[in-house]
């Protein structure tokens, strides 16, 4: 609390030191402070400044810029939320199918599928922002129909695991591709 408050009134002062040396600085580049330079161009302002050409070309580069400022801000968060579902990806195939060494007990195989199931509530959890991700996202992810059966370990309860951890790989990739192809 202390560190925060200390924080607060040193980067006041910051700002305070910094506002003063722009001020001089500008004083002495153009003779005048720069709030009676403000009230000059006001007042009177030069031709170039009130052309209609200038005006127009003022609105539109305004326009363009915060456009862009948007469309930058909305894309970089979108970006952010899919690069972590990506990670997530990345860490489920490191982590639980090349898991080393495999699991060949049923103590091994009961750690193998919490593991499994907190990925799964981690990533639905993800998908719950709907800002990138739509229900009809996290619905993809979250419910499976029928499973093409993997035979991987000759354990009929981790391969049917692995059975779904085949087809959450397939869905979490569609809803990436999904989401980047959208336009919001």
């Amino acid at each position: 609390m202390l560190g925060t408050v200390l924080s607060w009134v040193g980067g006041g002062v910051n700002r305070m030191a910094a506002t003063g040396v722009g001020t001089g600085v500008f004083f002495l580049l153009t003779g005048v402070l720069p709030w009676e330079y403000a009230v000059e161009l006001i007042t009177a302002p030069p031709y170039w400044l009130v052309n209609g050409w200038t005006r127009l070309a003022l609105v539109i580069i305004g326009l363009f810029f915060i456009l862009v400022s948007l469309r930058y801000n909305v894309w970089s968060k979108k970006q952010i939320a899919i690069n972590d579902i990506a990670e997530d990806l990345s860490w489920a195939i490191s982590d639980l199918l090349n898991r080393q060494p495999h699991p060949s007990t049923q103590a091994e195989i009961t750690t193998w599928e919490s593991d499994y199931n907190a990925w799964c509530g981690r990533v639905s959890s993800k998908l719950e922002n709907r800002a990138f991700f739509t229900r009809a996202d996290q619905l993809h992810f979250d419910r499976l129909g029928f499973l093409n059966p993997v035979v991987m370990s000759g354990q009929p309860r981790y391969d049917w695991l692995l059975s779904q951890l085949k087809l959450k790989f397939d869905r979490l990739r569609d809803v990436i591709n999904w989401t980047q192809m959208r336009r919001r």
